[in-house]
């Protein structure tokens, strides 16, 4: 279907159709801009290979960073690991957040995102570059402010 057939559908299509098919392309706008910011994500199975664990072992893994997708399967972004492991220091930042947050997206999206205190760095960048107890330090300190 051509571009100008849609457009003339949309046009003329029931308000309440508009709104749902305004709502379902904003969703996947959101979707597309996370998809950006953290890059891709494994199942539980790939992540259970990935580790040499059962699922049931990854699943009761406090310190992997899981993300529950739309579909409503479990995600657990790639950039967490480093070659067969876990990379150093994401499991003390995602327990010592938990408690602190409403979502798991929230800490991926703090890991992910630049921090002005660094000059811009991400604390994904840091970790990666060894900077464990300054990340884990920064981690404490955003879960005491939002416990206030």
């Amino acid at each position: 279907m051509q571009v100008s057939a849609l457009v003339y559908l949309y046009r003329d299509a029931a308000e309440d159709t508009r709104r749902q098919i305004d709502r379902l392309l904003e969703l996947d706008a959101d979707d597309h801009a996370w998809a950006e910011q953290l890059g891709p994500v494994y199942r539980q199975s790939d992540v259970a290979r990935l580790l040499r664990k059962t699922k049931q072992a990854v699943s009761a893994d406090s310190g992997l960073l899981r993300l529950e997708m739309r579909s409503g399967q479990l995600g657990y972004p790639v950039f967490q690991f480093d070659g067969r492991g876990v990379l150093r220091g994401v499991p003390e930042v995602v327990r010592t957040l938990t408690p602190a947050v409403a979502s798991s997206w929230t800490i991926a999206s703090w890991l992910t995102s630049p921090q002005p205190a660094w000059q811009g760095a991400r604390p994904l960048d840091r970790l990666r570059s060894g900077e464990v107890d300054d990340v884990a330090a920064a981690a404490r300190r955003m879960a005491l402010s939002l416990a206030a």
